[in-house]
């Protein structure tokens, strides 16, 4: 029988289906990485050279990291006081833990998380650890989250001393336990069953994170083309109208939606027609030339790399700028930093160039921006007028294409992906080759500060960076004329 470990349990605390998918036709590990895996890989190589200690090997797999924990523990006081990754098995129980220590004649159980904070998921995680341990007959004496220590500055290369935080929550584990027993009996049931759990999808498939298996448990179903949950915002009405029986909204009684934004919402999926009200866009026309369009692609990093930064910071490493000068004049800049990555200056500079002395700056969600701005301000003193400058001009267009435009296609979102597309459908992101949103461009700029790639694969890559931010500014610009009921014939002249 296929021993009952951590991620399996934790499978089985979001859905049986899930659990039984993992054991009898699991989903074949993608080598790609994800941002939140990378993270949590470069926050474990820092805990784990923060304190000496003896790393268990995984290479071999689990029953080989299994013996080689027992031949160290085996060595009793002789041993190192501290274990990164050991591992244990009790009976058809099995997992690898983050950190053991010694504390006297017990040892201290630490699960290492790259959050800023202790989450409610992270206590069946640490207790099912604790259990394993306690059924291994290793004496648990306290049990801690290590995370990340959001205030946390890096004063010198490679010093992380404090960037760890550790909780204690040997008193909530304990109070687990008992539940963590009787879960472990319910999985091992389901895992040993020859016949799939029989679970309907719900909002259990996207919580705590969204199940690997939801498209194979909803393949087949008939999905309506408008769902009632488009509704922004909608919580308790969307919950009610589909405890009602209601899945597409174009059958909702009017006379159930009392928002003024639901009602907006509904009269453009059942009509077809967009809404648009020009008089949310007065504010907008007023501005004159010229018309600046900024966007931003950042990183951030769970452990600091750049000298004087906290740990998750958004730091940029790329700027894309369109300026209209005039209907038929529009200039583009660009920038783009991989090697330089940390030296601020020139990012800095070349941006406060790019950009006219005058005039508004158009950004979506420009809040983001302005938060860039005003950091790079903080880390370029000499530069900090002109930074504070540029973030005072910010006029968001995000708010005036959530006051005076919906389209039925939007499907409840106001992102930029998904206003532009019903403007300009050339300018669908789906298009795009390679990076496709915030986190392909953090993999891609990630992609190409590696040593070992080869040439014409990253400038490929760089080429997609670049277009991907040239797209979002671009954007904009057909965004601000739209919605100033512009012409766009002069457009058809430039390329984002």
């Amino acid at each position: 029988m296929a021993w009952l470990t951590k991620s399996r349990f934790l499978s089985g605390l979001q859905c049986h289906k899930r659990l039984w998918f993992d054991i009898h036709q699991p989903i074949e590990d993608s080598a790609e990485p994800n941002i939140q895996i990378l993270q949590g890989k470069a926050f474990d190589e820092v805990v784990q050279g923060l304190q000496p200690g003896v790393v268990i090997s995984r290479e071999r797999g689990m029953p080989a990291a299994i013996a080689e924990t027992k031949r160290v523990l085996a060595k009793g006081s002789r041993a190192a006081s501290t274990l990164y990754q050991p591992a244990f098995r009790a009976g058809n129980l099995a997992v690898i833990a983050d950190v053991l220590r010694r504390a006297g004649a017990q040892f201290e159980l630490v699960e290492v998380k790259a959050t800023t904070q202790v989450k409610e998921t992270h206590l069946p995680d640490a207790a099912f650890q604790a259990l394993v341990l306690q059924r291994a007959k290793i004496p648990v004496g306290r049990v801690f989250i290590g995370h990340v220590n959001n205030e946390f500055v890096l004063r010198r290369a490679g010093d992380f001393e404090g960037l760890l935080v550790e909780a204690d929550i040997t008193e909530s584990v304990r109070g687990y336990l008992a539940e963590a027993a009787a879960r472990t009996l319910e999985f091992q049931e389901v895992m040993a069953s020859d016949r799939m759990p029989s679970i309907v999808v719900g909002p259990h498939c996207l919580s705590p994170y969204e199940c690997p298996f939801l498209a194979r448990c909803t393949a087949g179903q008939e999905t309506p083309e408008y769902p009632v949950d488009v509704l922004p915002r909608g919580g308790k009405t969307v919950a009610t109208l589909l405890a009602d029986g209601y899945r597409d909204l174009r059958d909702v009684p009017a006379k159930r939606l009392t928002d003024e934004m639901h009602r907006r919402v509904f009269d453009a999926t059942c009509s077809g027609l967009a809404f648009f009200d020009l008089a949310a866009t007065t504010e907008l026309r007023r501005l004159t030339y010229p018309f600046a369009y900024l966007d931003f692609e950042t990183i951030s990093f769970s452990v600091p790399e750049v000298i004087g930064t906290r740990p998750y910071e958004q730091l940029p490493f790329q700027w894309s700028v369109h300026v209209e000068y005039a209907a038929a004049e529009i200039r583009h800049a660009e920038y783009l930093a991989i090697e330089s990555f940390g030296d601020f200056d020139p990012l800095a500079r070349s941006l406060i160039g790019a950009l006219p002395t005058a005039g508004p700056i158009f950004a979506y969600n420009a809040s983001f921006e302005e938060q860039v701005l005003l950091r790079l301000a903080e880390l370029l003193p000499g530069q900090a007028a002109a930074l504070r400058g540029i973030a005072g001009r910010l006029v968001d267009l995000l708010p005036v294409a959530r006051a005076a435009y919906y389209h039925r296609d939007m499907r409840g979102s106001w992102s930029i992906k998904s206003v532009v597309p019903t403007i300009a459908p050339e300018l669908n992101y789906e298009k795009l080759d390679e990076v496709q949103d915030g986190d392909s461009a953090q993999l891609a700029f990630l992609g190409l500060r590696s040593r070992n790639m080869k040439p014409e694969r990253a400038q490929a890559l760089r080429n997609a960076l670049l277009l991907y931010c040239r797209h979002d500014t671009w954007a904009m610009v057909v965004l601000r004329r739209f919605l100033c009921g512009e012409a766009e014939a002069n457009l058809k002249e430039f390329q984002c």
